[in-house]
């Protein structure tokens, strides 16, 4: 619980921090998408072939604001800007949250190929709830694609290959484990090219992970 406290407290002050440099910035952090997730899904699409990450949070929700930054530190700080990484973060205006809330919470994944984006309608919940058979919106999801699917169906989004949550309801062993995530991402890496832009250290760690599982 306290250290729940101290985690949920320190997101809070980086936020705020970032809330800060936001309001100093001409530039708008993110994408706002319209109904269709048209932009969203001509970029899905855009970085076929390589692993893409979906997360679909709340910009006002705590435990989301949590779990980005856990991911920062067990995944992308240790990748750099691997160009085979791309990640789709998906602001839905659940509890309350409306534009202004997007910009603070953009900056807690500091990554290259990471794009945020503003989903006015929350439709996008709705599409993965369908997707994945679930009885609740799906929101404080996170998930992971294979290089080669595909999201030709405006109608519906594909079903991702692997996923966590932070949710009610849902089976405990899927809770998000930012650790475990990370793993996931290393064994869909290890099927791809090695990247010149990614750094010696990132790679040797991802392939010594990989044969750390190996029986």
């Amino acid at each position: 619980m306290i250290a729940s406290f101290h985690r949920l407290s320190g997101v809070a002050l980086i936020v705020a921090s970032l809330a800060a440099a936001a309001t100093e910035s001409p530039q708008r952090p993110y994408v706002v998408l319209d109904p269709t997730l048209s932009q969203l899904r001509a970029d899905f699409n855009a970085s076929a072939g390589k692993v893409r990450l979906l997360h679909i949070v709340g910009p006002t929700c705590g435990i989301c604001l949590r779990g980005l930054s856990d991911l920062q530190e067990a995944l992308y700080s240790k990748k750099g800007d691997d160009p085979r990484i791309v990640t789709f973060v998906v602001h839905v205006p659940t509890l309350g949250a409306h534009e202004a809330n997007v910009a603070p919470a953009a900056g807690l994944i500091s990554n290259r190929y990471t794009t945020n984006y503003w989903e006015e309608t929350g439709i996008i919940g709705r599409l993965m709830q369908s997707a994945m058979g679930f009885d609740k919106y799906t929101w404080d999801f996170w998930a992971i694609y294979d290089p080669h699917v595909v999201w030709s169906d405006a109608r519906q989004i594909p079903a991702p290959k692997f996923w966590q949550h932070q949710l009610d309801g849902l089976p405990r062993e899927r809770k998000l484990d930012p650790d475990a995530f990370a793993a996931k991402v290393d064994e869909l890496l290890a099927q791809l090219a090695p990247s010149r832009a990614a750094s010696p250290t990132a790679a040797k760690a991802a392939a010594s992970s990989v044969t750390a599982r190996r029986p």
